[in-house]
């Protein structure tokens, strides 16, 4: 009995620190971007182990005590310091001067301008073209469907000697009833 539970206690502590033990050399995975969707579920990328191996040896900076270095290798770091620094500076340089001089588009961006502009217009041309054939023959069928039918359609009566008379008013602005005038007095209508 007693080795029974010298047994399950023996277990019991290695269970434990096994445990304890694998809690420690867990990482904890820190997803590296939240997808959001328009329905509202949302979907967490990791990153491989490969990708964190690489951003690990990226994040690693090499500092360097020039004081101990011999004059070769204190020669060459300068050097490619210079360098590395001179072309930062002329990329820079080079990306605001194109900006500068409107360098940055396409070198024949106008032919493809022109080329679009002209597609649309043909197109545009030809929508006219088919609704014109189109008002042709309808104004044909309808013609030929008077010709066909003349008791369709109705003449205007010739004037019996009758005419049109064309009558105009003219409205005088009325004064504005702020100011009414003390002689003048609104007409009654006639019932």
């Amino acid at each position: 009995m007693q080795n029974m539970e010298a047994e399950r206690t023996a277990e019991s502590t290695e269970f434990e620190t096994v445990e304890i033990a694998e809690c420690k050399a867990r990482k904890v995975k820190v997803p590296r971007r939240i997808i959001h969707f328009a329905n509202g579920e949302t979907m967490e990328e990791y990153s491989t182990d490969e990708e964190e191996e690489e951003e690990e040896h990226e994040k690693q900076v090499v500092s360097v005590d020039t004081s101990k270095l011999t004059w070769g290798p204190y020669f060459w770091f300068h050097m490619w310091r210079v360098a590395t620094s001179t072309i930062s500076v002329c990329d820079y340089m080079g990306e605001k001067l194109a900006s500068l001089f409107g360098i940055t588009s396409p070198k024949y961006q106008y032919a493809i301008d022109e080329y679009y502009r002209i597609k649309k217009e043909e197109e545009e041309e030809e929508e006219e073209n088919r609704l014109a054939d189109e008002a042709e023959r309808t104004f044909a069928a309808q013609r030929r469907g008077e010709q066909e039918n003349p008791a369709a359609v109705k003449e205007q009566p010739e004037g019996n000697g009758a005419t049109f008379v064309n009558v105009s008013f003219e409205l005088k602005p009325e004064s504005s009833l702020r100011n009414p005038d003390p002689n003048r007095v609104p007409s009654p209508l006639p019932s």
